[in-house]
């Protein structure tokens, strides 16, 4: 969790601390688009996931997860934990037994810099 950075791909065990919900919605053909954003760390610090549809069948609070291929980016100067279809979340056998929610990497704010060469 301490070499994380933004652009940067992870593989990582990480515990899930808490899970907020921030859409859940119907498409036209009757499923369903879901979206939470998790707070998820180890000893070192935490940061928000952005966990979509199936993988918020395993994104539980309290639960040990292992993120392959995680993708570390930043949205809205903040940063952000996200696994798209070349990742994979699945839940570990790792025990973590508590998150470091002080040093939470998602209150760090980035600016974009522009260099001219």
């Amino acid at each position: 969790m301490k070499d994380l950075e933004p652009g940067t791909r992870v593989n990582m065990h990480l515990r899930v601390d808490s899970v907020k919900v921030t859409l859940e919605k119907k498409r036209y053909d009757g499923t369903q688009i879901r979206q939470a954003e998790c707070i998820v760390g180890d000893q070192n610090g935490c940061v928000k996931l952005v966990a979509k549809d199936n993988q918020l069948d395993v994104v539980k609070e309290g639960s040990v997860i292992t993120v392959r291929n995680a993708h570390a980016n930043v949205v809205g100067e903040h940063l952000r934990l996200e696994v798209d279809r070349w990742g994979k979340v699945e839940t570990s056998a790792e025990k973590i037994e508590k998150v470091n929610t002080t040093n939470n990497l998602s209150d760090v704010e980035y600016e974009l810099v522009q260099v001219r060469k």
